[in-house]
């Protein structure tokens, strides 16, 4: 193989554009794609964002082995896809609604699973509809990932499971030396005519808004104070998919050179990785409360004897 075939085999040819996917597979389009960029780079599957996560995958059948997820429990899955599908049900959940903002969109074999048209930032459900609900890289598209977050809350019965990019210093000078994005230009430049894929699953290039632990908290905390809720974290590096498909070859020869030592840093530093799940656990009703909460019903209040025993009147 002559030097320049083997540049192009690694880093790709900057004079070929992506061929456009079929219409309503065109992310499965862009990852595949992506995916031929970076196998080259010699890095084990389980660092990979695609196709079946496996980051996605073995977070939840951990929580199924220590028994916080059942395979029987109901899920709700916003922001979803095919890749959803295929994942919650290798890790054996049946019982799946899928919902994404696609007014015609279907599965090729749903089995028992059930999509819908859905709005993360304004979901139809009554509260407490699902036990888990779960969101696979999707919040940073919405107007605002906090509302989206909190009505995964306000609809789950048992807790939220969102994967998501994380803010740490080794993901901002990625940003800074263009191995990663502020905009996510490339989601919509490798979609199906660059109609989808960005700022609400639009045409518009969304701002990525990387999330940190405890932002995360005083939101649910925010939102939900009459309860106690469980936080609980999981960390993964992954490869910048954006700037495999770059044309410049610097770009890429940077990705190149920056993955090895990024992976190595984020095993040995779980806070300087760019990937995160978070899992966000409620008590029972009328349980896990705050001392001074006291329930009349279904309704929290202040308890007057706690606040009698705590100030003076």
């Amino acid at each position: 193989m002559r030097r320049s075939q083997a540049w192009e085999h690694i880093f790709g040819d900057s004079r070929n554009k992506p061929a456009p996917g079929p219409d309503g597979r065109e992310i499965e389009g862009r990852c595949r794609r992506v995916l031929e960029r970076i196998r080259p780079l010699g890095l084990p599957w389980s660092l990979m964002a695609f196709d079946l996560d496996p980051f996605y995958l073995n977070t939840l059948r951990q929580l199924v082995r220590e028994g916080v997820m059942d395979p029987a429990s109901s899920l709700l899955c916003v922001c979803a896809g095919e890749r959803d599908h295929r994942t919650l049900k290798e890790a054996g959940f049946p019982n799946v609604t899928l919902t994404n903002l696609e007014t015609r969109w279907e599965l090729p074999n749903p089995g028992t699973h059930q999509v819908a048209y859905g709005d993360v930032e304004n979901l139809t459900f009554p509260d407490k509809s699902f036990d888990f609900v779960i969101a696979h890289n999707g919040l940073h598209h919405c107007a605002s990932p906090h509302r989206g977050l909190l009505e995964m809350h306000r609809v789950s019965r048992k807790g939220v499971l969102v994967f998501e990019p994380r803010d740490s210093l080794l993901s901002r000078w990625g940003v800074r030396f263009g191995l990663g994005q502020d905009y996510e230009t490339a989601a919509v430049a490798l979609s199906y005519d660059r109609v989808s894929g960005g700022w609400r699953n639009g045409p518009v290039p969304n701002y990525v808004y990387r999330w940190t632990e405890r932002e995360i908290e005083k939101v649910i905390r925010s939102a939900t104070p009459w309860m106690l809720c469980g936080f609980r974290y999981f960390y993964a590096t992954r490869p910048p998919s954006g700037a495999a498909s770059r044309r410049s070859p610097w770009i890429r020869l940077g990705l190149r050179l920056a993955i090895p030592l990024a992976t190595v840093l984020g095993r040995l530093i779980p806070s300087q990785t760019n990937c995160f799940a978070f899992l966000v656990t409620q008590p029972p009703l009328g349980q896990g409360s705050p001392p001074w909460i006291r329930w009349n019903g279904a309704e929290p209040t202040l308890d007057p004897e706690w606040a009698r025993r705590e100030y003076r009147q």
